[in-house]
C-alpha cells in the first residue's frame, strides 16, 4: 500500500503508515481513489499561566512541544490528535496559582474537496460550569465549544465536560488552505486537578 513512514487514513475505518509526514486518503481495497490524494498539516502552539516547566506563567509559543519544558499540549496519532493537560490548581492541590491559557492551531492544506471530522473529550471542575473552556474554530467558524459541568462540588473528582453541540463535528474543507483553531482556558485558578481536553481529527474524501 505505499511506503512506510507515512500517516494514512482509509476509508472504510483502515489506517497505515507511509514516509514524509503528509496524509492521503484510500478506499477499502487499499489503492487510492483520486490519484494518492495528499493534505498537508502544521501545528504551532501557546501557552501562558503554567509552571511546572520553570517558565513561572510566562507566555511561550512554539510548534513542537518537545521544545519547551514541560509543554501543556501532546501531539498523537502522527499529528491527527492533539491531548492538553491543565496543570494542578491552587486550591485543591496547593500547585498553580494562575489562571492557565492555552492555543493550538493547524494549518491544512487540501487538494481535493475533503470532509474533516473533529471530535474531542475532556474532564473539568464540578464547582462551576463556566471554568474549564474550550473553543474550536474552522477558518474562523465556530464549531464546538465545552465547558466543566459544575455542580457546587468543590474539590470532588473531575467529570465530563459539556459540549455545545455534541461531538464529532464534520467540515467540509474546500482545495485549498485552511486553519483549524483550539483555544482553552481554566478561567481561573481554582477547582481542576487531573483535568484535561483530548482532540481527533479524521478525513475523507467528501460526497
Amino acid at each position: 500500500m505505499g511506503a512506510p513512514g507515512k500517516s494514512v487514513v482509509i476509508e472504510g475505518g483502515k489506517r497505515g503508515v507511509l514516509l514524509g509526514g503528509k496524509s492521503a486518503v484510500y478506499n477499502a481495497e487499499e489503492t487510492c481513489p483520486a490519484c494518492c490524494i495528499e493534505f498537508s498539516r502544521k501545528w504551532s502552539f501557546t501557552d501562558q499561566g503554567f509552571i511546572d516547566g520553570g517558565q513561572g506563567g510566562a507566555y511561550r509559543a512554539y510548534d513542537d512541544p518537545d521544545d519547551v519544558p514541560a509543554s501543556p499540549w501532546t501531539v498523537l496519532n502522527n499529528g491527527l490528535g492533539l491531548r492538553l493537560d491543565w496543570e494542578d490548581d491552587y486550591n485543591c492541590r496547593s500547585h498553580n496559582p494562575y489562571t492557565q491559557n492555552a492555543t493550538a492551531t493547524c494549518e491544512i492544506t487540501v487538494p481535493k474537496r475533503m470532509l474533516m471530522t473533529v471530535n474531542w473529550s475532556g474532564v473539568g471542575e464540578v464547582q462551576a460550569p463556566g471554568f474549564d473552556v474550550m473553543s474550536l474554530y474552522v477558518d474562523g467558524n465556530l464549531v464546538g465549544s465545552a465547558h466543566a459541568p459544575g455542580g457546587s462540588q468543590g474539590c470532588s473528582p473531575m467529570e465530563p465536560v459539556v459540549s455545545d453541540p455534541p461531538p464529532p463535528q464534520q467540515v467540509i474543507l474546500e482545495p485549498g488552505p485552511h486553519t483549524l483553531f483550539i483555544s482553552a482556558s481554566t478561567n481561573d485558578p481554582l477547582y481542576h486537578f487531573d483535568a484535561w481536553y483530548q482532540f481527533a481529527l479524521t478525513f475523507a474524501l467528501a460526497p
